[in-house]
């Protein structure tokens, strides 16, 4: 495994009965975005879980390897795995906010998350907590700890989850579609926010997504995934302004004709 790669994928193949992920091969630097796009389908959620390894899910590695920061994730047994998730890898689902208990308040939740890592300072933390939040587009921090997740709107739940996972100051972070439920001005907030908070913090960040706009924003690199096979993996505007693969022409082209994607974001 290279120095300066903290996850290093080498022709992996992930199946559920039957294939999914077909002999993909790629590596995310400590303190990089690597962002792999491609549409509903493509099996990106499954590369994602699979790399995560939780039981129940039905996945299975069936070929190549998974290293992170130089161990083995396919020869970790369950206590050494889960040992690592919270700690240095976190992960951000579609619906992050229903991991919430919707009935006690942020405060004291957010307190339990830091309590259970060893990391709660009080006030310090609060204090760290409050400024999270402000970089994530809310500007009564105090009001927010002081709610519950009932009272709030999906996306709000949405980045208050991705709040609580930058809080934790992983190694490297694996965010599963993190801004599709949220509109368009707060999907914004929220990638400005992650970008900041990757720059204080130096975490590393592997996002899938489906939006060429999110891609554009926030890839380093960028990787397309197309049934099951990555396909193109290379600097962000190399990939979008001469695309190789049909795959990845017809998908940029598409995201032009409606406006969308990346020329949005670079206007």
């Amino acid at each position: 495994m290279r120095d300066d790669a903290i996850l290093q994928l080498d022709q992996v193949c992930l199946s559920y009965e039957e294939p999914v992920i077909k002999q993909v091969s790629f590596e995310v630097k400590r303190g990089e975005i690597l962002v792999l796009a491609g549409e509903s389908g493509s099996g990106k959620t499954t590369l994602l879980q699979g790399i995560q390894g939780l039981p129940g899910t039905g996945i299975r590695l069936t070929g190549g390897t998974m290293f992170y920061a130089g161990r083995d994730l396919s020869r970790m047994g369950r206590r050494e795995r889960s040992r690592l998730w919270g700690r240095e890898i976190t992960m951000i689902f579609q619906d992050s906010g229903a991991a919430f208990n919707p009935i006690r308040s942020y405060r004291k939740q957010f307190a339990e998350l830091l309590k259970g890592q060893g990391n709660f300072r009080g006030r310090e933390s609060f204090g760290e907590i409050r400024e999270c939040l402000k970089s994530l587009g809310f500007s009564e921090g105090e009001r927010i700890l002081d709610s519950c997740p009932y009272e709030m709107s999906g996306g709000m739940n949405q980045r208050i989850a991705i709040a609580a996972a930058l809080l934790l100051k992983p190694r490297l972070l694996l965010a599963d579609e993190p801004t599709s439920a949220l509109d368009v001005i707060t999907r914004k907030e929220v990638l400005e926010g992650l970008l900041h908070m990757q720059k204080l913090t130096g975490t590393a960040m592997l996002l899938v997504t489906h939006d060429l706009g999110v891609a554009a924003k926030m890839a380093g690199r960028l990787g397309i995934v197309y049934q099951g096979e990555l396909v193109e993996c290379k600097e962000t505007e190399q990939v979008l302004g001469e695309p190789e693969h049909p795959y990845t022409k017809r998908l940029v082209a598409a995201a032009a004709a409606y406006g969308e994607g990346w020329e949005r974001e670079h206007g």
